[in-house]
């Protein structure tokens, strides 16, 4: 690991787990390489935190206009954050009322076990409906009241009101594997079913949210879908390392492991216990829901910092000839080489995660 990425780890781990760290001197060009990763990794402003907590150090000799350029990229983050954070009891409320059961989703859990929730980047305010009936009729209230944006998706609908986006889910997660995903809808709907609903406090408002097991879950299927699709993630990898720490000890691992073993996550699992031993220095006994069985990957080490292309960047379009052609074969071909990379992780994912990819590129064909 170089000086770039030994610096990056250790503001990271100041920034979000509060860690005494000693950061090593570094030239102009590798605080602005850190500054990029920062960016890549969507951790630009938690990086800060660990900057200000490092500030009176020595080697802490960040340039001038690079230090102006990061705190501003703070302080965006964090007034869009708030800006969610204002609409977002009222139109919990509103559906609540209607006793439509809206739980809380798309991350703002784990922002809330951050010392500055208001830093970590945030989705769209995101709901899930447990019961088709139920999410039906939010929908249906928010086509009457609300600016739509986004209606293609069966499973997912987003809307406007005042000024964020809103989205509705009907599904919590999902596998291209349709074996796997259909595992995956009957371990929710089964521990929805069968628990008493789960609920957290954001200033006065009580939000339900997913037990706290589930959520795990949640957290390693985002982890996985990254590795398979976009490589790894430090901002997830960061919320199930925060998660572990500040509301481990209500997981029950056991159950935990049953599902990782009916969803064949267990390779996957272990990468990235090892990842959390080796990138965030955490401890095997703080890693309950998997047996550490080796340590360290080369080659996920060396993927960290690698720039990735987002698979919506490539589709395909018709030429003159009768042939299709992809509009961006380099992109394409990395999503080739990532998944053929990692079907050792999760082989029954991995295939048909990069065919899924495959499929909604021909569906973007350009006549």
């Amino acid at each position: 690991m170089d000086i770039i990425a030994r610096n990056f780890f250790r503001l990271l781990r100041a920034g979000v787990f509060d860690e005494e760290v000693e950061i090593e001197p570094m030239s102009a060009w590798k605080w602005r390489r850190v500054y990029q990763y920062s960016i890549m990794h969507e951790l630009p402003a938690l990086l800060y935190d660990g900057i200000e907590k490092c500030r009176d150090q020595f080697f802490m000799r960040i340039p001038d206009n690079l230090d102006s350029t990061w705190k501003e990229t703070k302080e965006k983050i964090a007034s869009e954050n708030i800006a969610k954070g204002a609409v977002l009891p009222e139109i919990y409320t509103i559906l609540n009322q209607q006793q439509l059961r809206p739980v809380l989703i798309n991350e703002a859990r784990e922002a809330l076990l951050y010392e500055h929730p208001e830093h970590r980047i945030h989705q769209n305010i995101a709901f899930f409906f447990p019961y088709q009936t139920q999410g039906n009729k939010a929908d249906k209230w928010a086509r009457d009241h609300c600016t739509v944006i986004n209606d293609n998706d069966s499973h997912v609908l987003i809307y406007e009101w005042k000024g964020q986006a809103i989205e509705h889910h009907h599904r919590l997660h999902t596998l291209t594997n349709k074996l796997l995903n259909h595992t995956l809808y009957n371990i929710i709907e089964k521990e929805f079913r069968e628990n008493e609903a789960t609920f957290i406090n954001i200033g006065e408002t009580r939000f339900e949210v997913v037990s706290n097991t589930l959520n795990m879950l949640l957290i390693l299927l985002r982890i996985s879908q990254n590795i398979l699709s976009n490589g790894i993630s430090m901002k997830h990898l960061s919320d199930l390392g925060i998660f572990l720490r500040k509301a481990g000890d209500k997981v029950d691992y056991v159950k935990l492991q049953g599902w990782i073993e009916r969803l064949h996550m267990k390779r996957i699992a272990l990468l990235t216990a090892i990842l959390l031993i080796d990138l965030l220095d955490f401890t095997e006994d703080e890693i309950p829901f998997t047996t550490i069985n080796g340590k360290h990957d080369e080659r996920a080490m060396k993927e960290l910092f690698n720039l990735r292309p987002s698979k919506n960047n490539w589709h395909f379009r018709q030429g003159n000839d009768i042939f299709v052609h992809s509009t961006n074969s380099s992109a394409m071909m990395w999503h080739v080489r990532q998944s053929a990379r990692n079907f050792g992780y999760y082989p029954f994912e991995s295939f048909t995660n990069f065919f899924a990819s495959l499929a909604h590129s021909l569906s973007h064909i350009e006549e």
